[in-house]
């Protein structure tokens, strides 16, 4: 099997240039001589690699099937294997290729173009580092498992190849185990090894050694360019990030510097606005205190007020008992007054009664009057006819019957003046018990009317404390109503700074929304510097 013929034949490896990659890794003769000084690789360990590809042949196939078996059984490295394009047995085919190139190999540029290869096709394959490394430690147990065994065989072959040359020289048996066990003196101490012996053994083992140290020079050689595969990609992811950084640094240095700039204005603006705030709301605690003193001052007169009120109160509930108290006897003296006048009325009545009863005396005295008068004209006509002294008889019977006339006329009016004097005999004694009865009514009246005049002082005196303490009262409203006004006017007045408060608080919340918008624009550029790179990239091996 030719490895040559067996690299680069994978799907992926279209996806890779290996002499394009050799440049980007920076990988030329040059750099492959100082890497191979470095690690001391030289000719005589590409003679033992070449030594000892029998024994890498030999075992490929083994080390090829463990060293699968072994990445199989992981889940992480099994899910690898199932994006590449081959098969396991063509993966297994690959490996056997690689473990026979480690030596037949050039170990020129060619041969590490190849391993730049390899080590891509796993970086595209998205394989960690860690599993690519750690692969190497699995290969070290299979390749050296072998080897040890070669070194063993050899040591083997150095102790019979001694032997034979003992053997050879026409010593015997037990000579040749003395030699081997040292022992050749006469004395027989034991000194060990013989040294001829002792040389070709060591040689045996310094031989194997060599040509472990050939493999492991290789196989870091080969590590190397791997890992710079890898570090290329992330070089190359690195480098288009930063370019993504720089290019959104300017982006978002271009885009913020407005928001940034508004935002110093807004704060500034914010700025203000709170001190406006933090003066008004010094000025409210001083009014907050001056409202404190009045109300203190309007809780006095309140209290003066209320105990002036309980006076007042108490007066006024005395001026309300004297009240009732003197209507009371108001309304007695109305009703003797009543009754005052109802008797007023009937010694009116009464009077007019007698007074009748005069004009009718009157009347009679006036008959009496005339009589007296016609009895004279007649006692004078009597004289005139006596002394005529003729008819005198008849005259004197005329005069007789006028006399007699005359005499039963005023002994009826003198019956008539009898009786009117009886009446008003009576009437003068109605009068007299009306006009008692009115005296005592008058008497009773004087008395209730001095009690209500006494009422009255009293409820005058009542009334005037009750004046008094409104006056009292009137002027705590007045000092209450100077502190309401006091604070009437600096609750205004808070309430103004209240409003230039509000307004400002909404100033500043207007503000600090407007700083939000802004920070969180500043913030959602600046974000962009955070995010990673989010470039939909479809994996080689899906395409």
């Amino acid at each position: 099997m030719n490895p040559a013929k067996v690299f680069g034949q994978g799907e992926l490896n279209q996806h890779v240039d290996p002499a394009e990659l050799l440049e980007d890794i920076d990988l030329d003769a040059d750099e492959i001589s100082q890497r191979k000084d470095f690690i001391g690789f030289d000719e005589e360990d590409e003679r033992r690699l070449a030594d000892l590809e029998p024994l890498l042949r030999d075992s490929q196939n083994e080390i090829a099937d463990r060293f699968y078996d072994n990445l199989t059984e992981y889940d992480g490295t099994l899910e690898i294997m199932s994006r590449s394009p081959k098969g396991i047995e063509a993966l297994k085919q690959t490996q056997r290729a690689y473990l026979v190139s480690l030596a037949t190999g050039n170990y020129d540029e060619e041969y590490f173009r190849q391993r730049a290869r390899i080590g891509k096709l796993h970086e595209l394959l998205d394989m960690p580092m860690k599993h690519y490394v750690g692969q190497y430690g699995v290969y070290y147990d299979l390749i050296f498992s072998e080897v040890d065994e070669r070194v063993q065989q050899q040591t083997v072959s150095a102790i019979e190849q001694w032997v034979d040359e003992e053997m050879d020289e026409g010593g015997f048996q037990s000579r040749v185990v003395d030699r081997f066990r040292g022992l050749t003196g006469d004395d027989g101490d034991d000194d060990g090894l013989d040294p001829s012996l002792e040389q070709a053994v060591r040689e045996a083992i310094h031989d194997g050694m060599a040509d472990v140290l050939a493999l492991l020079r290789i196989i870091n050689l080969d590590m190397q360019v791997a890992a710079d595969t890898y570090f290329e990609s992330y070089s190359n992811d690195l480098d288009r990030a930063i370019e993504r950084r720089e290019r959104l640094a300017r982006e978002v240095e271009k885009d913020v510097q407005k928001p940034i700039k508004d935002m110093n204005e807004t704060s500034a603006s914010v700025a203000r606005s709170a001190q406006t705030i933090n003066d008004l709301a010094s000025s409210q605690a001083q009014d907050m205190d001056t409202i404190a003193d009045e109300v203190e001052s309007l809780s006095a007169n309140v209290e003066e007020i209320a105990a002036t009120a309980d006076t007042v109160g108490e007066m006024s509930d005395e001026a309300e008992s004297l009240a009732e108290n003197g209507a009371e006897q108001a309304d007695a003296a109305l009703e003797e007054l009543a009754a005052v006048q109802e008797v007023t009325a009937e010694l009116t009545e009464t009077v007019e009664r007698l007074e009748q009863r005069t004009d009718a005396i009157d009347d009679v005295i006036d008959r009496v009057s005339g009589l007296a008068e016609r009895t004279r004209v007649l006692g004078t006509n009597a004289s005139v006819e006596a002394g005529r002294g003729e008819n005198t008889q008849g005259t004197l019977k005329v005069i007789a019957e006028e006399v007699q006339s005359f005499a039963d006329q005023a002994q009826s009016d003198l019956d008539a003046i009898e009786t009117e004097v009886e009446g008003i005999k009576e009437v003068t004694t109605d009068t007299i018990e009306t006009v008692d009865e009115t005296t005592n009514r008058l008497e009773r009246s004087v008395d209730r009317v001095d009690e209500a005049v006494t009422d009255f002082d009293a409820i005058h005196d009542a009334v005037a404390e009750v004046s008094t303490g409104i006056d009292d009262v009137a002027d705590a409203s007045a000092d209450q109503a100077t502190s309401a006004e006091a604070i009437h006017r600096t609750v205004e007045q808070s309430a103004q700074k209240a409003e230039r408060v509000s307004t400002e608080t909404q100033s500043v919340a207007a503000a600090t929304e407007e700083q939000t918008a802004r920070l969180s624009e500043i913030a959602t550029n600046v974000g962009k510097l955070t995010e990673l790179e989010n470039v939909e990239r479809r994996p080689v091996y899906e395409q």
